[in-house]
């Protein structure tokens, strides 16, 4: 299991600052994010790597700097709404994710395996059941490109979203049925929704062909705000727990919350994973004052390579 980093938590940072950055500081693995960009605080965020910027030789630039400082590229991060109704922007989310498809073929790595492409679902849990066809329909599609050009696309459960619970993402990969759409799995959606770390793990990581981390918190609303709970300047979200408890959250950096990653490790090594688990820093965190992707990252890798090492478990 590699210690990986999802650059999704750098949107100003270009790739010829990012790879020998993130190399340096030790990571093995990058899920790169190719999208526009997204709101970070109220304020839309252009992303640094938004794919439709990048030159031909950009690209070739970014492969061979990969290459020369010895990173995987395990996935592309091209988030974009699958559902929805309005069909003009259905159609542009759709031929925006057909050409990352394209794209994880161009990057792919010498000696590497093609990168998987990430996204979500879009929509809203309500969604679900009205819209939850359409999802399917969708992702048939751009599973039959996604076939054609040998790339696993892997859907991200996400708190908020219609795909948003265990259930609904074991119907949604049975339902399409293709060994090229698999699950973006990010234990942090359910960790904040107060799920046992090991029924998320023994149900997902099987379905999943790409793996992220976060660290979180989150609290009952109907019970007492403890002392220091709140991270100041971070974002904050609610839903509702299994329980159907309402729920406050919080998305955080590395060893701020109460993830415990040596025991996620374990698990994920019993379920068979052996791919590379990135950390994403939620936009929660980047809307803080100061913010310092970089200097964060940092610490992001300390924090992984001491859990790695308590839990023993393979960087390879």
């Amino acid at each position: 299991m590699k210690i990986g980093y999802n650059t999704w938590s750098m949107a100003t940072v270009p790739y010829t600052v990012f790879v020998p950055e993130l190399a340096g500081m030790g990571f093995q693995s990058l899920a790169i994010s190719v999208v526009p960009g997204y709101p970070i605080g109220g304020t839309y965020v252009q992303n640094a790597g938004d794919f439709t910027k990048w030159s031909a030789s950009d690209r070739a630039h970014l492969k061979s700097l990969m290459v020369s400082h010895d990173l995987e590229l395990a996935s592309v991060v091209g988030n974009q709404p699958i559902i929805g109704d309005d069909q003009a922007k259905a159609d542009i989310a759709m031929a925006r994710l057909r050409d990352t498809i394209d794209l994880c073929v161009e990057l792919t790595l010498p000696h590497q395996a093609v990168p998987a492409l990430n996204t979500g679902s879009g929509g809203s849990p309500a969604d679900f059941e009205t819209h939850k066809h359409q999802l399917v329909d969708r992702l048939g599609e751009l599973a039959d490109h996604a076939t054609k050009r040998g790339v696993i696309l892997c859907i991200e459960p996400h708190v908020g979203a219609a795909i948003d619970t265990p259930e609904r993402s074991e119907w949604l990969i049975h339902a399409v049925g293709s060994p090229h759409v698999a699950l973006d799995f990010d234990v942090s959606h359910f960790e904040v929704v107060n799920l046992p770390l090991e029924a998320a793990v023994a149900r997902l990581a099987p379905l999943s062909k790409s793996v992220e981390i976060k660290d979180q918190h989150c609290r009952y609303l109907d019970q007492p705000e403890p002392a220091n709970w709140r991270v100041p300047g971070n974002g904050v979200g609610k839903a509702f727990g299994p329980d159907g408890h309402p729920i406050e959250y919080q998305f955080l950096l590395a060893g701020e919350g109460t993830f415990d990653l040596p025991r996620y490790l374990s698990l994920m090594d019993r379920a068979g994973w052996r791919g590379a688990i990135g950390f994403e820093a939620s936009v929660q965190c980047q809307m803080r004052p100061g913010y310092d992707a970089l200097a964060e990252a940092e610490k992001i890798f300390h924090w992984m390579d001491r859990a790695w090492t308590i839990a023993g478990v393979s960087r390879d």
